[in-house]
């Protein structure tokens, strides 16, 4: 699976040149019939009321550019919702006001962090990662701009979904869900590291 951040660039790039081509499209309609049908001396307007061709034709240019984006966005959310990678690194995430618990089940290793201590967990580069996000209050959303992927953590309930980073460095992450007064300074930070580095922050952390 490539990076989540190239996973969901390519699908903006998509809506991108999409909207371009339709909004040139648009204009250069727009013009065309201000120009070629503009009132002129001894010009009758049309009695024409309808063109039946070219309304279907457009009509189903429209749904297949809808079917098209529908398509591609369920099919990349829905990649990053498996969770079901053989042998991927395993992260629960608890969100609470207003901070992050990270736990690695079977590495004995927990990282929290609040507004006044903000915490930073690792992940290795190139490797799949799944987590199980939830919150222990209030709704959260655990967003990390790098990636472009938001996630919302949601009291009693588990989300599933698996992100694999990709260049090495420092992530910066954050909630984007009100959730009440400190809400602004609830980050976390992740550690994107090569499998020896991430190895030796795990022994460091037990």
């Amino acid at each position: 699976m490539a990076s989540t951040r190239n996973d969901f660039a390519s699908v903006w790039s998509l809506y991108l040149w999409i909207g371009i081509a339709v909004a040139v499209l648009v204009l250069a309609a727009v013009l065309f019939a201000v120009v070629r049908y503009r009132a002129r001396p001894g010009r009758a307007p049309s009695r024409r009321a309808e063109a039946n061709l070219l309304e279907v034709g457009v009509a189903i240019v429209i749904l297949a550019i809808v079917a098209l984006l529908v398509f591609r966005t369920f099919h990349t959310e829905a990649k990053e919702d498996d969770s079901s990678a053989a042998g991927a690194v395993r992260i629960r995430v608890d969100a609470f006001q207003w901070g992050w618990k990270f736990t690695y089940p079977g590495q004995g290793v927990t990282v929290i962090g609040n507004s006044d201590r903000e915490p930073n967990f690792a992940v290795p580069a190139g490797r799949t990662v799944s987590f199980a996000l939830t919150s222990s209050d209030v709704i959260h959303a655990m967003w990390i701009p790098g990636q472009k992927f938001k996630k919302d953590a949601i009291p009693g309930r588990v989300n599933h979904f698996d992100m694999e980073f990709g260049g090495r460095g420092r992530e910066q992450g954050l909630c984007s869900e009100f959730c009440g007064l400190r809400h602004s300074n609830m980050r976390f930070g992740v550690w994107v590291l090569s499998d020896a580095s991430y190895e030796r922050w795990l022994a460091a952390h037990r």
